[in-house]
């Protein structure tokens, strides 16, 4: 197989580009690419797309993402994490309880405004953030919306936070742990982060990287490669028979007015919504055909108008 996806449990102590090299190198596969960076402190799941499965990597890096890690309270760091240089200390508020601490969570929660950390991988005049900051240069970027579902205060023993968050793509946790630990008046860092979750792709389904770099042969190498239909499968879908897959993938598209009977019909979507991703897949076999946008479209739908296909699959 030459095309697909590979589910990666990242390692502490390298960066994501180096773990798609790794993987790119094992499987002989010089297109590869990740769907969302984790820093070099940072474990768990890597989501690698290989071959032409990389044109569709956009609808993974779009997911939505679940980390669990630590915070530490009364210690500050120019990098926000661990890895940093101390810039400040102060103690700890006596009695803090992890109820207090959730109360000041509920403040980062929704939409939000977030701007890149100094040291960050955010580009500036075609630079990363980091380059700029390890020489005294303090870059302030302007702040990207980003959403926070779910900020749980799983656990406290002093000065230590145990946490999960649930957030959309380009969110930056220690950013968040900054932040958290300045509402509550001691500062803090992060202190540990692992991703756990894209979309519905699960880190429980991912290898190891040390142990998919030691497989042996071609046969063990694909096992671990799943195809783009499995890993798209959270997007809602529609069915085309064969024929009308092969005049959408010869150019021919699909008129929104069809694309809108097939949702009803089909329950692709709960009544009354439309997708902002729409698989078109065949009957039976459930081949990928491609993958569409449902454009912004006025009140009144004209039977001319198109569903705006973004990708067709092609994995030969």
């Amino acid at each position: 197989m030459n095309a697909g996806v590979i589910l990666i449990d990242k390692p502490q102590g390298i960066s994501s580009f180096q773990a798609v090299a790794r993987v790119r190198k094992k499987t002989g596969i010089r297109k590869a690419g990740h769907t969302g960076t984790l820093d070099p402190m940072a474990t768990g799941l890597l989501t690698i797309c290989l071959g032409r499965a990389t044109r569709f990597a956009r609808f993974l890096t779009d997911a939505q993402k679940t980390y669990e890690g630590t915070i530490t309270l009364g210690m500050e760091t120019d990098s926000y994490d661990a890895q940093g240089k101390i810039i400040s200390e102060k103690p700890v508020p006596r009695g803090l309880s992890r109820h207090d601490i959730q109360e000041a969570a509920r403040r980062f929660t929704g939409r939000l405004l977030q701007a890149p950390p100094a040291f960050s991988a955010a580009k500036f005049q075609g630079r990363p953030l980091y380059k700029f900051a390890r020489n005294g240069i303090n870059i302030q970027k302007q702040p990207r919306p980003i959403q926070v579902f779910r900020f749980c205060i799983e656990a406290y023993e002093s000065p230590v936070i145990t946490f999960t968050i649930d957030c959309s793509k380009g969110t930056y946790i220690r950013s968040l742990a900054h932040d958290l630990g300045k509402a509550l008046g001691c500062g803090a860092h992060l202190s540990s982060l692992r991703r756990i979750r894209n979309g519905e792709l699960s880190v429980e389904k991912a290898v190891c990287l040390d142990d998919f770099i030691a497989s042996s042969g071609p046969e063990e190498i694909t096992r671990y490669i799943l195809p783009v239909e499995f890993v798209l499968s959270h997007i809602p879908a529609i069915f085309v028979d064969e024929r009308q897959a092969t005049a959408i993938q010869h150019g021919q598209g699909m008129s929104l007015v069809s694309a809108m009977k097939r949702i009803e019909e089909q329950g692709a979507c709960p009544q009354g919504e439309k997708p902002s991703y729409l698989r078109i897949i065949t009957e039976g076999r459930g081949r990928l055909v491609c993958m569409a946008r449902w454009p912004d479209t006025k009140a009144v739908i004209k039977n001319d108008d198109r569903i705006e296909i973004l990708r067709v699959w092609n994995p030969n």
